[in-house]
């Protein structure tokens, strides 16, 4: 064990405490501010807490209090507390007749404001990153504890007030459940099906993903090999239906009679997008009711809801929560790549390095909020210059990158005074309080380099500009009367006190 990395860790946890405690008194003003997210995307819910006189703030203010209780390491949490009103959270919701996906929906919402507001007093500190990593980890184990919480107290109404059909109800309970426990895209998708398959009483089935305007199977039960193909024909994504679910549901559900299969298929729909399709499906004589067609609907909606959670997780995992470029990681992966893929097939390939010159003194005189605008203008004009083979990522705190396959060093050269220009002309447009300067790094792959080399002979490359222009700034500084420097800098103090 590294002792350094250690402390660090521990450093990393007890800072996280800190300000999860700290932040506490805070649970009500961010409760507001996320209710303001919640009311753009889920009106329903704001309008049932008017006419029932409900305080919303100080219920958004409750979970995310529970959220910062969780990332503390000095306290005993009281999670039967916990788990009990989130529960009776999910039974009043039901009772209200709102779906299950859109408590899941303002859950999310909260962990989100909750990550925002440990983010904020420690922009640009030491350890950010670790602490962040840490509190993502453990909202995740929470909101998921309290996710199943809300759906089984959802669903205990649910079957409260349809007992007739209590089997099914349960069946969808065991599905919520299960597949709450991953937000593995390919672990949800073998989930989902099988339960499906369990709750409905059949074992055979397939489920396809969307992706663009076409649909990829991802899983399959009891089909072999050479039953996939005839099974799509007959009963899958494009085949015309005999008869739809008609409810409350957002997935829709046809009936399909092929030559050897009788079978449901759900068109998997969450806020209006169809993220798959489920089939399920039997070779014996079995005719498919109205309650299969609506009670599949309801299994569907849950499906579709945790497909999309599961690839908004993978999304979240592989981007920059503040630009959208790819993070680090990904981009490593993608470099990774590139390189072997040159090295295979003789390509070229560039990297180009940026570095935002002057974060430190935007932040220092104008907030990290204007920082982060800065960021944002920069990565903006990145992926205006470049193609869109290009992969674009924030690697660091004021460093960007771009894996430029197929391109030599004299395109990636014209792409670097394109960008400068770009973000000069940008942060002009914009009016933006100081101005925006950046840096730039060039390196060309060469046969047998590994991905490692390149971005080092980038980065060098990169300190070399950035030392060349601070020489050409004091040059100029130094070329202008003394008199005229400090009324430039004069001009400049009064230029941003005013914006």
């Amino acid at each position: 064990m590294n002792p350094g990395a250690d402390s660090g860790g521990t450093y990393a946890v007890d800072v996280l405490a800190t300000l999860a405690s700290g932040l506490s008194v805070d649970a009500t003003e961010s409760g507001r501010k996320a209710l303001e997210v919640v009311r753009e995307r889920s009106p329903e819910l704001i309008a049932i807490g008017e006419q029932t006189g409900e305080d919303l703030v100080t219920t958004s203010a409750g979970f995310i209090d529970m959220m910062l209780a969780a990332l503390r390491n000095d306290v005993e949490l009281p999670w039967p507390d916990f788990e009990q009103r989130s529960r009776d959270y999910g039974r009043l919701r039901a009772a209200q007749g709102l779906p299950l996906e859109l408590l899941i929906d303002v859950l999310a919402v909260y962990r989100r404001a909750t990550i925002e507001l440990i983010s904020r007093p420690i922009q640009g500190k030491p350890h950010y990153d670790e602490i962040i990593t840490i509190a993502q980890g453990r909202l995740e184990d929470v909101t998921e504890r309290l996710t199943t919480a809300i759906a089984r107290g959802f669903l205990e109404h649910i079957d409260e007030e349809h007992r007739a059909r209590e089997s099914e109800m349960y069946g969808l309970a065991a599905i919520v459940s299960a597949m709450g426990r991953s937000l593995d895209l390919g672990e949800t998708a073998e989930v989902a099906l099988i339960e499906a398959l369990a709750a409905l009483r059949l074992s055979t089935g397939a489920l396809w993903l969307r992706e663009r305007s076409s649909y990829k199977l991802v899983h399959t039960v009891g089909l072999d090999a050479d039953q996939v193909d005839d099974f799509a024909r007959q009963v899958g994504p494009h085949v015309k239906a005999s008869a739809s679910a008609v409810g409350r549901a957002e997935s829709q559900v046809d009936r399909i009679s092929g030559q050897e299969w009788n079978a449901l298929r759900a068109q998997l729909r969450v806020r209006g997008r169809t993220v798959g399709m489920l089939t399920v499906a039997t070779m014996v004589d079995r005719v498919f009711g109205a309650s299969d067609l609506l009670f599949t609907a309801a299994v569907a909606d849950q499906v579709a809801i945790a497909i999309d959670r599961a690839r908004q997780f993978a999304s979240e995992a592989r981007t920059d929560h503040l630009t959208g470029l790819a993070n680090r990681r990904e981009f490593e992966r993608v470099m990774e790549r590139e390189a072997a893929l040159a090295e295979r097939h003789n390509r070229r390939l560039s990297l180009m390095m940026i570095d935002l010159d002057n974060l430190k003194r935007i932040n220092d005189r104008l907030g990290h909020s204007a920082g982060d605008g800065a960021l944002k203008i920069v990565a903006q004009q990145l992926q205006r210059v470049v193609r869109a083979s290009d992969v674009c990522a924030r690697v660091g705190g004021d460093e960007f990158a771009v894996a430029m396959p197929e391109t030599d060093l004299d395109r990636a050269r014209d792409v670097a005074l394109r960008l400068r220009g770009a973000v000069e002309h940008a942060a002009l447009s914009l009016r933006a309080p100081e101005h925006v300067e950046v840096s730039v790094g060039i390196a060309a792959w060469r046969p047998g380099q590994d991905w490692q080399a390149i971005y080092k002979a980038a980065d060098t490359d990169l300190y070399e500009d950035k030392r060349r222009r601070k020489t050409v700034r004091r040059w100029r500084q130094e070329d202008q009367p003394a008199e005229i420097r400090i009324l430039g800098r004069g001009a400049g103090r009064r230029r941003v006190s005013g914006a």
